[in-house]
């Protein structure tokens, strides 16, 4: 199985450790609920609620807390729009 690509946009965004930019799954917290996403996930976008984004890349779990937004996904690439990224 391939790898997600993951871009993290929000303004003025300044963490003390880059995020990872890629994942083999990356879970976002949705107004709705979880929603995992896995490399060949069909194309879709959501709405963020307040909440984690995780990241894992093999055995590591990357976790940032996001103030909501949106998400898109398309051809292995999710980028993540929010008003705010810090570490959790």
């Amino acid at each position: 199985m391939g790898k997600l690509e993951l871009r993290i946009i929000a303004p003025g965004m300044k963490l003390e450790k880059n995020p990872p930019t890629v994942a083999d799954m990356v879970v976002v917290h949705c107004t709705t609920g979880e929603l995992g996403i896995l490399p060949g996930r069909v194309a879709c976008s959501m709405v963020l609620g307040k909440g984690s984004l995780r990241a894992y890349d093999g055995e590591n779990e990357y976790r940032m807390k996001i103030d909501g937004g949106i998400a898109s996904v398309a051809n292995d690439v999710v980028t993540v729009f929010s008003n705010s990224v810090e570490w959790a």
